[in-house]
């Protein structure tokens, strides 16, 4: 049950043209452009921010990242949606694995040094 009101092409005039966009693409309308559905600009923005994030990056790194991010970000929302796609776009599971593998081990070592307060000793020239 999502937390805040679900806007169904019921937010403002920019919001329910981009959802109908949206909806024609993927055939359906997913519940997280719903819920960001009430401000036309603020979906705009968001998706234009998702869509310049990572250029010069191939899609399926970028959605390897995606999957390894939510992950370790405990989103599974976006993790299985991430999932859909990287499924659909020919990734494998070893390889949504092994992304997802990295991203937690990255992210022990994370919590690791930042609890004992390690000085930055390794660092690029």
């Amino acid at each position: 049950m999502a937390y805040v009101k679900l806007y169904n092409k019921s937010g403002d005039d920019k919001a329910v043209k981009i959802q109908e966009g949206i909806e024609k693409k993927m055939g359906r309308l997913p519940e997280v452009f719903q819920a960001m559905g009430r401000n036309g600009e603020f979906l705009e923005k968001l998706l234009a921010l998702s869509e310049a994030a990572g250029k010069g990056l191939d899609p399926k790194t970028k959605e390897l990242i995606c999957i390894a991010v939510s992950a370790v970000n405990g989103c599974e929302y976006c993790m299985s949606a991430h999932r859909a796609m990287a499924k659909g776009a020919g990734i494998t599971d070893e390889e949504i694995t092994a992304a997802i593998e990295v991203a937690a081990v990255m992210s022990a070592f994370n919590k690791f040094n930042d609890a004992i307060g390690l000085n930055v000793d390794i660092k690029a020239d």
